[in-house]
């Protein structure tokens, strides 16, 4: 990939000498088209397929990674071979024992069990069989003698407030405003609390950057434990059921599947997102080019408003039109490399035969080029995007999470995990605040965060008086709270316990939110997030194992009534 990305670097430079920065405001994308396509070879990569011997040599670091107990590493390897691996052949067999190995060293019994099925059913050689139906039977025994790390949630992290009567993952209570150059936001017309959880929003399209493609499911976003299986046609996605590679198939992945390795060497989130919006709306028009066109040209940055939508009826061609609708942030400073990502895109599509068969005209093929390019400024505006170091990203859509705008001093926090939206309330909201989030940074965890791309106006990036007096106020923060409660700080109960916990912190960030206790209040709103964050991904963990289970005593049971098993 590295030597891929050199290729389009290159790319970018050559445009950069014949293109100076003071010309490019007014170039048309057109003319980016035109210089890329002669310089073809640059982006027409051999696409990369499926190979035994590839899939053995991944394997084969796995293997090595796993006898350094280097476990994450081993997974990340074992699903590079199963993607690799040829249908048919036992590398694939060979690669989901392996990844059972590391389940059971892990103590996921559950997932290591699921892995075990899936070598039985894809040609794990019979010769190796015992040693994979003693690692069975040790994974039951560890099961029946309490050894699970758990398959029943506590559904802790939850919708607790009243639910918007016709939005049933929306708290009741908020609603949208204009705001001026920061455009649509969320405004509540109620108080909210510390810990409540006012939105939970199922992610409508999702993508997972390079590496990322290893461990996350290409449909959703979800980890599944990194229990992923890979797509059938190409190397590049993998997926956490069968269910959702259908669904990623049907609605965007057919169009990217032939041409997956050429597009991974030239994008960044920005420009896959571009792409599956596109085709998201494609296949929500059920393939009509003229129709979308029809439709694309005559709407794009009118403005839309999510609560209009008929939740109760939703359907994608309503949840497409709401997000192609949105007036979009244009941003000079990116709109060069937005160019260029859709021109290479466009490029590369019309290499796809499932885009050739749709896409037959001149006039359908420059309706493309544009809309990709007008969906680059959407993704860049809109698009949830969570940093996982050091492997890359995932970016998301929604129709309600995406208008909660940021502020380096948000009132609420947002937790992705598992393909939903989470939207938790920090600090004491009231009745016409606007309800803000953090897309990357904040003032009390900067250090952990990426950069956003575009310039923040909240009050801790702000240079003058609002800035000045947000700061002020910091400085005139006590160091401690005046009259704690005697209890705030109490260590007694199960402190092992990480809801116990999250229970508490809740309190004290509550409280020291009320006392308005500045640094303090940063510090340990700082723990609390990161509570809030592994509470949600322990209760998704329990989910995916009972999935897991579940699905392996279904087979079992069938397998018992089946003589040949037997």
């Amino acid at each position: 990939m590295d030597q891929l990305r050199a290729a389009i670097n290159t790319l970018r430079s050559q445009f950069d000498l014949k293109m100076p920065r003071y010309r490019r405001r007014n170039t048309d994308i057109a003319a980016y088209r035109d210089f890329i396509a002669q310089r073809d070879p640059l982006i027409n990569i051999p696409e990369m397929a499926k190979s035994n011997e590839l899939a053995d040599r991944h394997r084969q670091h796995g293997n090595r990674a796993y006898a350094a107990k280097r476990f994450d590493e081993a997974l990340l390897q074992y699903n590079q071979s199963i993607c690799f691996a040829e249908r048919g052949s036992e590398q694939l067999g060979m690669g989901y024992a392996n990844r059972s190995a590391v389940y059971y060293e892990q103590g996921e019994y559950e997932f290591a069990l699921y892995n075990i099925d899936l070598a039985r059913k894809h040609n794990y050689p019979e010769a190796m069989m015992p040693k994979l139906l003693a690692r069975e039977v040790n994974c039951k025994k560890m099961i029946d003698e309490g050894n699970s790390k758990g398959t029943v949630p506590i559904p802790v992290v939850q919708m607790n407030v009243e639910v918007n009567p016709t939005i049933p993952f929306l708290a009741k209570g908020i609603t949208m405003k204009q705001y001026g150059e920061m455009g649509r936001g969320l405004v509540a017309e109620r108080d909210f609390t510390t810990g409540d959880v006012i939105l939970d929003e199922k992610v409508d399209l999702c993508f997972v950057s390079c590496f990322r493609n290893y461990l996350n499911c290409g449909h959703c976003g979800s980890e599944f434990c990194r229990s992923l299986i890979p797509c059938l046609g190409c190397v590049m996605f993998m997926y956490c059921s069968e269910k959702c590679r259908e669904q990623d198939l049907r609605i965007t992945h057919r169009f990217e599947c032939s041409v997956a390795s050429k597009l991974f060497s030239v994008t960044d989130l920005t420009a896959m997102m571009m792409a599956r919006l596109f085709f998201y709306g494609l296949t929500a028009f059920d393939d009509n080019v003229n129709k979308m066109m029809k439709y694309c040209l005559a709407n794009a940055g009118t403005g839309s408003n999510p609560f209009e939508l008929e939740f109760a009826n939703l359907n994608r061609v309503d949840i497409f039109k709401v997000l192609h609708q949105t007036k979009a942030r244009y941003d000079p400073t990116i709109e060069h490399d937005l160019k260029v990502d859709a021109a290479a895109y466009h490029l590369i599509f019309m290499k796809s035969p499932a885009v050739q068969a749709i896409f037959c005209t001149a006039a359908q093929r420059n309706f493309m080029l544009r809309c990709l390019l007008i969906h680059g400024r959407v993704a860049s505006t809109l698009a949830l995007n969570q940093k996982y170091e050091p492997n890359g990203f995932t970016a998301n859509f929604s129709p309600l999470a995406t208008v909660c705008n940021h502020s380096c001093d948000p009132n609420a926090t947002t937790i992705v995990d598992s393909g939903s939206i989470k939207l938790i309330v920090l600090r004491p909201i009231v009745k016409g605040d606007q309800i803000l989030t953090t897309y990357g940074p904040a003032w009390w965890r900067a250090q952990y965060c990426h950069d956003v791309n575009f310039d923040c106006n909240c009050p801790f990036c702000d240079e003058g008086s609002e800035g000045e007096k947000w700061q002020a106020e910091q400085d005139q923060a006590p160091m401690m709270p005046p009259n704690p409660p005697k209890d705030l700080f109490s260590t007694d109960g199960d402190t092992s316990n990480l809801v116990y916990k999250l229970g508490r912190f809740q309190r004290i960030v509550k409280f020291l939110a009320r006392e308005h206790l500045g640094q303090l209040f940063g510090d340990m709103a700082n723990v609390y997030h990161d509570a809030l964050i592994e509470v949600v991904r322990q209760e998704n963990r329990k989910r995916d194992r009972a999935k897991v289970w579940i699905g392996g005593a279904v087979n079992a049971a069938t397998e018992v009534k089946s003589p040949k098993t037997i």
